[in-house]
C-alpha cells in the first residue's frame, strides 16, 4: 500500500480530481457512480483506496444459502482497502449494517462503496465509518440475498452508463459523489488534480483581492 499516494489523493476532492480525468486525460471509460450512492451520513472525510471487489446475488431458494463466502470474504480483506458490493441490482434489502462495518475495518477497510440500501445508520455514524449507499431500509439480507464471490469485476450504475470496476481499481469518494480510477491511471490522475488543485487554490486567495476577474482568468486560466 503506497501510504504516500493515500495521503495525497486524501487532500483532494472530487471536483478536481473529475476535472483531470475529464479535461486533463480524457479517459474514455465510466468512472462516476450514480449520484444516488451517497454517504449514509455526514461525514467530511475523503474515502480513497483500492477497490476490495464483491459480488451479491438473489437468494431464490433456501437451499442456496451460504454464509461462508462471507466469512472467508473478510479474512482476503487488506489495509486501506474500500470494499464495493455490487448488489446485482437487487435493492429491497439492506445489504450492509454496523456489524459488516465493523468486520470490514477490523481486517482494513477504510470504508465500502454499495449500490443498494443499508441499516443501522446510527450506529455506523457512532463507529466514524464510512460508507456510501443507495438508501436505508431495516431489512435483514438473510435468506434473500448474499455475497457470492470477490475480488472479481464488477459494475455499478453510473452517471453515464454501467461503470465497471475491478479488483484493485481505486475508489475516490467525498460529499460529492464517488469516482473509479483505474489502478493504472492512478498516478497520472493524482499529477494532474494537484495541478488543478493549486490552480483553484491561487483563484481562492486573488478572489478577495481583485474585481478585475476577466484579467484573473486570463492569468490563471480557467477554473
Amino acid at each position: 500500500m503506497n501510504e504516500q499516494l493515500i495521503e495525497r489523493y486524501k487532500k483532494l476532492y472530487c471536483g478536481v480530481v473529475f476535472d483531470a480525468m475529464t479535461f486533463d486525460l480524457k479517459v474514455r471509460y465510466n468512472f462516476m457512480i450514480d449520484k444516488a450512492v451517497k454517504p449514509c451520513w455526514n461525514f467530511k472525510d475523503v474515502l480513497f483506496g483500492p477497490a476490495f471487489t464483491c459480488k451479491g446475488e438473489r437468494v431464490l431458494d433456501p437451499s442456496h444459502i451460504d454464509d461462508t463466502v462471507r466469512i472467508k470474504m473478510f479474512q482476503k480483506f487488506y489495509k486501506g482497502c474500500v470494499q464495493v458490493i455490487s448488489s446485482g441490482g437487487y435493492r429491497d434489502v439492506a445489504e450492509f449494517g454496523d456489524i459488516s462495518g465493523k468486520i470490514a475495518r477490523k481486517f482494513g477497510a477504510a470504508g465500502a462503496v454499495v449500490d443498494a440500501p443499508t441499516r443501522d445508520v446510527k450506529l455506523i455514524e457512532q463507529d466514524r465509518f464510512m460508507l456510501f449507499s443507495d438508501g436505508v431500509q431495516c431489512t435483514d439480507a438473510y435468506g434473500k440475498w448474499q455475497i457470492t464471490e470477490f475480488e472479481v469485476p464488477v459494475t455499478m450504475p453510473g452517471i453515464h452508463g454501467t461503470v465497471e470496476i475491478r479488483p484493485r481499481d481505486y475508489i475516490f469518494g467525498d460529499p460529492d459523489g464517488i469516482l473509479v480510477i483505474r489502478k493504472e491511471d492512478v498516478e497520472n490522475v493524482l499529477e494532474k488534480a494537484e495541478v488543478r488543485l493549486k490552480s483553484e487554490n491561487t483563484v481562492r486567495e486573488e478572489i478577495n483581492k481583485t474585481n478585475d476577474i476577466q484579467e484573473l482568468y486570463d492569468r490563471v486560466g480557467r477554473w
